[in-house]
């Protein structure tokens, strides 16, 4: 029976139902209803809807390893170290609770410090808010530090931000390890290093102000104004604590591993760009000023680095616009309430592309990337408006087209950017990147550009959404479905709006700021030494 509840695709009475949810069976007229009763259904639309994404994701986390999109203050580094350190000459036990109660606490107490003092990025900061705002006299917070879910928690996390973020990140760069009992400790090196650099940093009468209100659970305004210097924001220019993190991002040491010269050659290209701009560098920023070769030569291990970020954003402008295809193909099947069968969305689509007024498409692929000049084509204008929402999804079908022709020319013109491409993304197997795009379209580039798009539309558009949301359903049990399909015909669910990956760049420029490299007017004093050492 077990097996029957388990099937993935049931039909009751001739309709495909999506198997994402709670069976039940419910006793009829004395006996027991065999019928599947959704009771719920977890729909997750359109999360990388054409498992495109995936590889530039793996590519940028190895690009900067040690940061992720939700560490977004350095100094949680420091902290945490020293949370571990004082928890265990606490007379720490194995006793994991009493660990993941003592990190909650020292958690919601940085949330409230933090709070007061004004400062982003900290977790909990929303709840600490509502809390400074009912004016007690004093905050008792164990109850909001506890897992308790009758409670107001500060976060919902099991381990808090600790465990959610920080933690994999720290024992990335050597900070954490876990002991044999589960519990993760500080290293007794870099991280017994970290936490004494910001012990030291805050003064011994804060630390032990600091240690009591967590063990207490309860602070009142004046202390919380005593602790503000803990707060991220307050990491001094010229202090050992400051110094030692700068050496941890730039891997520093003898002989740093692969992963951290990585994320040390990143961070210099950020304040590269930083130079370069001549003000803080946005993500956006750094993108686009590592997306061409620069017309002074960077250090050959620098260069290296800046293609691979080329590669990357390749690699994402191309699943930006094999997305903006699938908002077409999206919108063809919602354009008829009866639903659409694959020759109709094919029809469609050479009606559109064949009628295009400047006959643009007249022409092999092969024909038409060979009349592109890559070095003048307007990349970042394509990307804006592919990610925009203000262009219909069928205007934004010839953009997209000429920007997958351009970056195949792209890659064919430059052997370093290709082999950077060969590097980093996958070719074969069940993911899919720019690479297995471009072989795709070369595989018969002299046939017409409009049934060549024509075909990719219904095989590696329409056919493969349909795939990946049904591996989705089969391994993680999450409905992504943007259309489904009943009797050979295909119907509307959801749109979707192309959507770039994020890569770690705006937590990195955070962290940099964090230790004065950078400020509103870009490079620092502080930031020029660095990247003079790390050239």
């Amino acid at each position: 029976m077990q097996t029957l509840f388990r099937t993935m695709i049931v039909y009751i009475k001739g309709t495909l139902l999506p198997a994402s949810g709670v069976i039940r069976c419910e006793p009829l007229g004395g006996g027991l209803n065999l019928l599947p009763q959704w009771t719920e259904k977890a729909d997750k639309r359109g999360l990388d809807p054409l498992g495109m994404q995936n590889s530039g994701v793996l590519l940028y986390q190895s690009l900067l390893p040690g940061i992720s999109n939700v560490t977004l203050r350095m100094r949680y580094y420091g902290y945490y170290c020293w949370v571990s350190e004082i928890y265990a000459r606490r007379g720490a036990t194995s006793d994991f609770e009493a660990w993941r109660n003592w990190v909650r606490r020292a958690e919601a107490l940085y949330a409230l410090v933090s709070a007061r003092a004004g400062e982003t990025g900290v977790g909990g900061v929303d709840w600490a808010n509502r809390r400074l705002a009912a004016e007690e006299r004093v905050i008792d917070f164990a109850a909001a530090a506890s897992t308790d879910p009758s409670q107001e928690r500060y976060l919902r996390q099991s381990l808090g931000v600790f465990g959610g973020a920080y933690y994999t990140q720290m024992a990335e760069m050597g900070l954490f390890t876990e002991n044999r009992h589960g519990i993760q400790v500080a290293t007794r090196d870099l991280g017994r290093r970290a936490a004494g650099l910001f012990a030291d940093a805050i003064g011994a009468d804060l630390a032990k102000l600091l240690r009591q209100k967590i063990a207490d659970a309860r602070v009142n305004i004046r202390d919380l104004d005593r602790l503000e210097p803990i707060t991220p924001s307050q990491i001094l220019p010229e202090g050992e604590e400051r110094r030692f993190y700068e050496v941890l991002l730039f891997a520093r040491t003898d002989a740093p591993g692969e992963g951290a010269a990585s994320r040390a050659a990143t961070l210099s290209l950020i304040l590269d760009t930083a130079r370069a701009i001549e003000e803080w560098p946005g993500p956006e920023d750094v993108r686009w000023h590592l997306f061409d070769p620069p017309q002074d030569p960077l250090p050959h291990r620098l260069e290296a680095q800046r293609l691979r970020w080329e590669a990357y954003q390749c690699q994402d402008l191309m699943q930006v616009a094999s997305a903006a295809l699938l908002a077409w193909a999206i919108a063809i099947i919602n354009a008829d309430g009866q639903g659409q069968t694959l020759s109709d969305i094919r029809n469609e689509v050479v009606a559109h592309l064949a009628g295009h007024d400047e006959g643009v498409f007249a022409r092999s692929w092969h024909d038409l990337r060979q009349s592109i000049d890559p070095p003048t084509f307007p990349y970042q204008g394509q990307w804006d408006d592919l990610t925009g929402a203000r262009i219909a999804p069928a205007e934004k079908a010839v953009p997209a087209i000429t920007l997958m022709a351009a970056l195949h020319q792209r890659l064919r013109t430059r052997p370093d950017l290709a082999e950077a491409a060969a590097r980093g993304l996958p070719r074969r197997g069940t993911a899919r990147s720019l690479r297995t795009e471009l072989d795709w379209l070369e595989s018969r580039e002299t046939d017409g550009v409009v049934d060549r798009i024509a075909d990719y539309m219904i095989e590696c558009v329409v056919r493969r959404h349909s795939w990946v949301a049904m591996q989705k359903l089969r391994r993680q049990r999450d409905y992504t479905f943007l259309f489904e399909q009943r009797d050979g015909r295909h119907f509307f669910l959801a749109g979707y709006q192309p959507v770039a990956t994020t890569p770690r760049l705006a937590p990195a420029i955070q962290f940099l700021a964090d230790i004065h490299l950078l400020d509103e007017d870009g490079l620092t004093a502080l930031g020029l030494d660095a990247l003079d050492t790390s050239r």
